[in-house]
């Protein structure tokens, strides 16, 4: 399956938001306080951090982030806060999967640059 350079970097989008988000649930503290933490422990201003919890997490940043989940005992990983190309496109078929022959408001995925309710759904036989 060929996906596009958008679709892929939407996903690593999603992805890296989701993997921030999951570390800052999973620190033992209300969300504020995790975010002042990581702030501290990156050397950054709160801001940069809450535009990463919006947008998306610099490469610079994933071994920190990852130290910061070791702390806590959190087992996550770089790749996580930064995924590579063949992680996106793992994540992209498996959403292809979900999604072919779907409407819109019913997808896993909402970046796709193709019309996925043009996609057939193979019958199991």
């Amino acid at each position: 399956m060929q996906f596009t350079i958008n679709e892929i970097a939407a996903m690593r989008r999603e992805l890296m938001n989701h993997a921030f988000s999951a570390l800052v649930r999973h620190m033992p503290m209300n969300t504020s306080d995790a975010h002042d933490f990581i702030a501290k422990h990156l050397g950054i201003s709160l801001s940069t951090v809450l535009k990463m919890s919006q947008k998306e997490v610099a490469a610079e940043y994933a071994c920190q982030l990852n130290e910061v989940a070791q702390y806590f005992g959190i087992r996550m990983f770089s790749y996580q806060f930064v995924p590579t190309d063949i992680i996106c496109r793992s994540w992209l078929a498996h959403a292809y999967q979900n999604d072919k022959g779907r409407q819109p408001h019913k997808h896993i995925f909402e970046h796709w640059e193709r019309d996925m309710t043009k996609v057939k759904v193979r019958e199991a036989a």
